[in-house]
């Protein structure tokens, strides 16, 4: 499907330039610098989140981003400014004067020339991908650009050090160059549209930003996005500034960053692009909970002895989240495009840029924080020298790692309620291609809405419990082949019940998405203790009957919860008006784009604690389910497809036979009758064939 045209890279650009250890290297150069001259190393970080801040409000005020502000947002980035400005005029006119000046003028020179060279590489990068500069002349002003800043900061460097830590300083400069380059080269192609111009005006962003709050999906991904750029920015004050306290520490961490940083980037690309059934708020819980660890081993090791391997365990491990984290937050956000385009529609001139100024806010937002801590942290300790930064650490540690913690598990939170899943975004996709080709599915288009603009959440927890029983349920998955070449929404696997043993295992290891029919008594807390206690319970011999009804009444939340959490479908056995409602629930799910899962042996035992269901073959079948091909084939005139499994509980396998397509040349009760005939025929015979 093609993509709405839009005007500029879209924010997914500015996380994977977060992500590229071009940020991080530089962060830890000016520690190391700072280090190196005798100074505290917060205050080579201070001066580089300074120089960033001031970078990205004049990018924000003297460009075109400001009128992709809100009302609302223009008051944060107001409020955000002022403490900016005090803090950064504190560094600037306090701290000097409270040390040798040459040395903090020089820390602060280098971290300027960093941003510096970073946006003129970017701004030359970008021309030339749009072919708007020459490829000599590219390569001649990059190396011009790098030859000038390199010479400025050797300069620099000898003129306050002795020339063998000025060249070790110069070598490590020479390695951000690298980096540097990297960074550009992985971006590229985002990186040609940054800053072409867009002409939308004022009220249309403020119009557009309206309709996309009203989204609770977009709403959503907007908080993690918040949440988790601000934790980045305090990470690189807390766990950057507190980790290496020598110049040789310090420079065994900027290695140890760039490696982790590289390799979980390229690692969880690949991954989250091999793995298409997983999707990317799962690889985002990954990365979080990996910071989390990081974190914690940050505190205990600030409130132990001294040990360079445990700095090194902590930094690997926070480097490694955010890395992951980031990166799958990346990927999201070039999925909320969709998201944004299925409320938007043909109205998405501008969004780019409305994207990319929301996240220069959150941006904004958690290096003004940080640059408060480190203004907090510096001044009080100016006369500390570098050796002394262990016991500043101690006495802020509760400041430091507590709100930091807080807002990681802030973001798992959220990232937990967040309401799409891989297979929303595939049935969006979809959708928009329809769209795009003058076609609708209402059943899809509505249930779509019922997942991106109501309150809807995504289930981890089910998922979670599916992880946690396979181990105990492991079984072989044979015939996977027999459900190739059907699309999704066109199958209706018929599984044996077992008892309770059919669904669980069905629902363990089926290896496509489903939704399953779930007899109504079942999915309603007034019914739900009765059925269960005269059709499970009470042939419970184990279990002295007082403490039968009590078990299920406690059971009944959780079983409600995950029967909700799976879709299900509810079935209204006897009830024929309500049952009609089932048939139409069952077509709209299939016309979305939902497979679905059926039990329909009989299973009725002869009095109340007789065992219904056979536990080693397949009972007769309730007839009525197979009326959903004429009803399909009717609705949208395709074919639906009735696939056999079987749960061999003996075997501990699950079979999958060849589907049983409808045939609409035949009549719809010959048609129905043949269905239920093959279906168990085949699934019996699977049974004695185990």
């Amino acid at each position: 499907m093609r993509r709405p045209a839009v005007s500029v890279a879209s924010s997914r650009h500015v996380m994977l330039m977060l992500t590229s250890v071009t940020m991080l290297y530089a962060f830890l150069y000016c520690c190391m610098l700072s280090s190196a001259l005798g100074l505290l190393p917060l205050l080579g970080g201070a001066f580089w989140m300074s120089a960033r801040v001031a970078k990205l409000m004049a990018h924000t005020l003297l460009g075109d981003g400001r009128k992709y502000l809100t009302r609302r947002s223009r008051a944060w980035f107001t409020a955000l400014t002022a403490a900016a400005l005090v803090s950064c005029g504190a560094l600037v006119a306090l701290y000097p004067v409270e040390v040798d000046g040459h040395s903090a003028l020089t820390v602060g020179a280098m971290a300027l020339i960093f941003v510096w060279r970073d946006h003129a590489a970017h701004w030359l990068t970008a021309r030339r991908m749009r072919r708007t500069l020459g490829g000599q002349a590219y390569w001649g002003m990059m190396l011009g650009l790098y030859v000038l800043t390199s010479g400025l900061a050797a300069l620099m460097l000898f003129w306050v050090m002795e020339a063998d830590g000025a060249w070790r300083m110069l070598g490590g400069f020479g390695v951000g160059i690298v980096l540097e380059v990297y960074g550009l080269w992985r971006g590229r192609d985002l990186v040609a549209q940054e800053g072409l111009p867009d002409d939308i005006d004022r009220a249309t962003v403020e119009r557009m930003a309206g309709e996309l709050r009203e989204m609770n999906a977009y709403s959503s991904y907007q908080r993690i996005q918040t949440l988790v750029l601000m934790a980045l920015q305090l990470t690189l004050v807390l766990v950057y500034s507190f980790v290496g306290l020598s110049v040789r520490e310090l420079f065994g961490l900027m290695l140890l960053t760039a490696g982790c940083t590289l390799m979980m980037r390229e690692l969880s690309l690949f991954c989250m692009r091999r793995m298409r059934r997983s999707y990317d708020a799962q690889w985002l819980l990954a990365g979080l909970g990996m910071w989390l660890v990081g974190l914690f081993l940050l505190y205990a090791r600030l409130g132990g002895q001294h040990d360079p391997a445990w700095s090194y365990a902590a930094l690997g491990a926070c480097v490694s989240g955010v890395t992951v984290s980031l990166t799958a937050l990346a990927e999201l956000d070039n999925r909320m495009t969709d998201v944004a385009a299925f409320r938007l529609q043909k109205r998405m001139q501008g969004y780019s840029l409305l994207r990319a100024a929301r996240t220069e806010m959150a941006l904004l937002a958690g290096q003004t924080v940080a640059l408060v801590l480190l203004t907090l942290l510096c001044l009080p300790a100016a006369r500390l020298s570098a050796a002394d930064a262990a016991s500043l650490a101690g006495s802020f540690k509760p400041l430091m790692i507590v709100p930091l913690t807080v807002m990681v598990g802030l973001s798992i939170v959220s990232a937990l309620r967040f309401p799409m899943n891989n297979r929303h975004f595939q049935k969006l996709a979809r959708w928009l291609r329809l769209e795009s080709e003058g076609l609708d599915n209402p059943a899809l288009r509505r249930q779509l809405e019922s997942v991106m603009v109501k309150r809807h959440k995504n289930r981890f927890g089910v998922r979670l419990i599916i992880l946690l029983l396979r181990p105990l349920y492991y079984h072989r998955v044979l015939g996977r082949e027999n459900l190739a070449g059907y699309e999704d929404g066109s199958l209706v696997l018929i599984c044996n019940h077992g008892e309770i043993y059919g669904p669980v295992v069905a629902n363990l290891y089926i290896p496509v998405a489903f939704r399953p029919w779930v007899i109504n008594s079942i999915m309603e807390r007034d019914a739900i203790v009765e059925y269960l206690y005269e059709g499970t319970m009470i042939r419970q011999k184990w279990l002295p009957e007082r403490f039968k009804k009590p078990l299920v009444r406690l059971l009944t939340p959780v079983l409600t919860w995950v029967f909700n959490s799976l879709e299900a479908i509810p079935v209204y056995r006897g009830k024929p008006h309500e049952l009609m409602r089932t048939f139409r629930l069952t077509l709209e799910a299939m016309q979305a784009g939902d497979n679905v899962l059926i039990f329909p042996e009989t299973g009725e035992p002869s009095k109340p604690g007789e065992k219904g269901y056979s536990a080693d073959n397949v009972g007769e079948m309730y007839t009525g389910f197979a009326m959903i091909g004429a009803m399909y084939y009717a609705k949208c005139g395709r074919l639906a497809a009735f696939v056999p499994v079987f749960a061999n509980k003996r075997r501990r396998t699950l079979t999958i036979g060849h589907p049983v397509e409808y045939n609409p040349q035949n009549g719809a009760n010959e048609e129905k009758t043949r269905i239920v005939q093959t279906l168990l025929k085949t699934m019996r015979d699977m049974a004695q064939d185990a």
